[in-house]
């Protein structure tokens, strides 16, 4: 498994160690990097499809994102996809059957059929989606630690400091 992404070091402000101490806090590691698939990646494009097309909503929804595409199982004219899928909860005939329903009319395969096996999900929609956002969240961190005008900020006022949470990207 893939070592955490460590965070660069700040560039501290001239003269101000206060200062330099302020910036620290506002950097958050990054979780652990998605195990990407050939096979999770066309999962994400199919469940992106089906929720574009407002096709799955609620908890079919939620057992789209939190599943992971493990095998695509070919018998005669129909299509098994084997999901891997953590939560019990999730993992109902109710659930599979509106999501099955929703796959069947975004692939155009009347005959395909789910199979759904408990285990954690390694490349999910949700954890691709994560780890995007825990992205984007370093580089705004990053582009305010850099600032020159918010380095001059830090450096001229001795109490000031970045506020950790307070820096949202756009």
């Amino acid at each position: 498994s893939p070592a955490p992404v460590a965070n660069p070091a700040p560039v501290a402000p001239a003269a101000s160690a206060p200062a330099a101490s302020a910036l620290r806090p506002a950097v958050a590691a990054l979780p652990l990097a998605v195990q990407r698939t050939p096979l999770g990646g066309r999962w994400y494009e199919v469940v992106a499809a089906m929720v574009e097309a407002g096709s799955i909503a609620a908890l079919a929804r939620e057992l789209a994102m939190q599943a992971e595409l493990r095998e695509i199982l070919q018998a005669d004219a129909t299509e098994t996809w084997r999901l891997t899928v953590e939560r019990d909860s999730l993992r109902t005939a109710n659930h599979a059957g509106k999501l099955l329903a929703a796959l069947r009319a975004v692939t155009g395969q009347a005959g395909l059929q789910l199979d759904l096996v408990a285990g954690v999900a390694q490349d999910s929609p949700a954890r691709r989606d994560a780890e995007a956002a825990a992205l984007r969240q370093q580089e705004a961190e990053q582009t305010i630690q850099g600032d020159p005008l918010v380095q001059t900020m830090l450096s001229q006022f001795r109490t000031a400091r970045i506020v950790p949470g307070s820096i949202k990207p756009v």
